[in-house]
């Protein structure tokens, strides 16, 4: 009899290796319940703040986020019981997880890179070919993919959290009741998920200070080449909504001449190649790079849109030499100081001028540097520290 039981734990162990190791790998780290403060964080001061944006926000309920925050860290939620939303949305990460393809279950990858999360409550496409238009049902996808989560059957999804007797005062603070069902796990993810807002990066101060008050020498040379010298800001300008929020625009960037993976064009063959532009808030957390994360730096990213761009039929306008320098793109305009100009002055090495020729231009180590310092204050050290991001589950 006890060799019989020795021998099913070493097999259910076992099974849980084969099905997902590096969440076995953090199962000491993880209290079988979740802790949570007294009162509840109030997630919607947090998404009042953004209101510089201009954007509509949906009212924030704390207890369905609270309630949101443990479904989003809840490893049940998956067919093996070691996948969690989390597991792939890392807070310190900016809510990406720092690989090329996430692991699933039973170690299979998924075909395309994590996006982050962040700021996903004022965006229209969801996914990186768009797929869903829906929040409320961009959360529940996840746990229904055969590859990531894994359980199709909603009913399933409720029965298990039904079984769980932490969720009953949860349910009951949020909802009134203690009745589970997929809408309710949907609205509690979505509100939570809703909740995790960016808006305390350094770049954010240009909303009341001046450039010169804000940055280093380098950070301004940097944002001068990225708003004028470059055309960076026409895909992710300020007043565009991949800029802080990440929404509704979709471009090829002419990472190949012939896709594999052809975004929209696996829906569309006329749009193949066009992929969602993503938020570049805290983008240096964010590597690897583009929807499959090929590029492991944000130098390798640079390198590519001034070397490398493909001459695909459908590339962005923005991107071809014809276009190089017809447009200011950033709102906040050019720097006055004749020296940050000066500085971030790039040459064109395009010949051709023709509409299908790609952008070729070089950039100094100097001027590679200050681009990737001004994009490092896109960064919001506080969301990615914020306890109430954190996986309540976690000691």
């Amino acid at each position: 009899m006890k060799k019989t039981l020795i021998l099913s734990i070493l097999s259910a162990a076992l099974l849980i290796v084969a099905c997902h190791k590096p969440s076995l790998d953090g199962l000491l780290d993880h209290n079988e319940t979740p802790s949570l403060p007294s009162t509840a964080y109030d997630y919607q001061w947090r998404v009042q703040q953004t209101s510089h944006f201009n954007m509509p926000v949906d009212p924030i309920n704390n207890e369905i986020a609270t309630l949101g925050r443990v479904l989003f860290y809840e490893r049940k939620l998956s067919a093996n019981n070691a996948v969690s939303c989390g597991s792939c949305h890392i807070q310190s990460l900016a809510f990406t997880d720092g690989m090329k393809s996430s692991e699933g279950l039973a170690l299979k990858n998924t075909p395309r890179n994590t996006p982050t999360i962040c700021n996903a409550v004022n965006q229209t496409h969801y996914f990186w070919d768009g797929r869903e238009d829906s929040l409320v049902n961009m959360v529940m996808k996840p746990i229904s993919n055969h590859i990531e989560m894994g359980i199709s059957d909603p009913a399933v999804v409720v029965k298990k959290i039904q079984s769980l007797d932490y969720y009953k005062p949860l349910f009951l603070k949020a909802f009134g009741d203690e009745i589970v069902n997929k809408e309710r796990i949907a609205q509690a993810l979505k509100q939570f998920v809703s909740s995790i807002v960016s808006f305390e990066s350094k770049q954010d101060q240009e909303k009341v200070k001046s450039p010169e008050q804000i940055y280093t020498l380098d950070e301004r040379v940097g944002r001068e080449l990225f708003s004028v010298s470059l055309p960076c800001a026409s895909c992710h300008g300020a007043d565009n909504a991949a800029f802080g929020w990440g929404g509704s625009r979709f471009e090829n960037i002419g990472l190949e001449e012939h896709y594999s993976d052809k975004g929209l064009g696996n829906t569309n063959t006329s749009l193949e190649g066009m992929f969602k532009v993503p938020s570049l808030r805290n983008i240096a957390l964010t590597a690897p790079y583009m929807h499959d994360g090929r590029f492991r730096s944000l130098d390798e990213v640079i390198t590519f849109y001034s070397q490398n761009i493909q001459p695909h039929a459908n590339l962005s306008s923005n991107l071809r030499a014809a276009n190089w320098g017809n447009v200011n793109f950033f709102p906040f305009g050019a720097s006055s100081d004749p020296n940050i100009a000066q500085l971030a002055k790039v040459t064109t090495n395009s010949s051709s001028g023709k509409f299908s020729e790609p952008l070729r231009f070089t950039l100094s180590n100097y001027q590679k540097q200050c681009l990737i310092a001004y994009l490092k204050t896109f960064t919001d050290t506080r969301m990615i520290s914020d306890p109430m991001y954190a996986d309540p589950f976690k000691k």
